[in-house]
């Protein structure tokens, strides 16, 4: 049984601006601790976003409570569309949620900038790295989404993943 007000499968997920009200949860919310290793904290990519002007970050509301963080970078016209960080807190993972944000991200590209023809994320590879083991991997998330891997890892050991749009 759900309990009443808990996200839950059937929410209503939106999308909303991170502001002076809600950052402080953002930052709170955390992976699982075997899948630290496969993106920087919110509170540093917070950090970044506020000094990247091609960024754009939301809050991941099911219903009323923040579950997740969505970073993208956009760089039009140069087909630069990536989904730059993305995270579900441990708490609300395997709910679904993550399907749907990173289908709102996918939609958010298209409806903004109709010419892209690409999408991109960075992950950590299928096998996993020296900090991440393969089944904490979001690889294959990713793959089952549609991405694919686009380039060999780079000098951190992630690797890029496109989908066309």
């Amino acid at each position: 049984m759900v309990e009443p007000g808990s996200p839950h499968r059937l929410s209503t997920i939106t999308l909303r601006e991170i502001t002076e009200d809600n950052w402080r949860p953002v930052a709170n919310l955390i992976v699982l601790p075997t899948q630290q290793g496969s993106l920087a904290p919110n509170p540093m990519s917070m950090v970044e976003a506020h000094y990247s002007e091609d960024s754009w970050m939301r809050a991941v509301f099911p219903d009323e409570t923040i579950v997740g963080f969505l970073m993208m970078a956009l760089w039009p016209p140069t087909d630069g569309y990536d989904i730059w960080r993305f995270m579900i807190d441990h708490r609300y993972q395997h709910l679904g949620f993550g399907k749907t944000v990173v289908g709102m991200a996918i939609e958010h590209v298209r409806k903004t900038y109709p010419s892209a023809k690409r999408i991109g994320v960075m992950s950590t590879p299928k096998e996993g790295r020296d900090t991440v083991k393969a089944e904490d991997s979001p690889f294959l998330f990713y793959e089952r989404l549609g991405f694919r891997q686009t380039e060999p890892p780079d000098e951190d050991g992630d690797v890029m993943m496109k989908m066309d749009l």
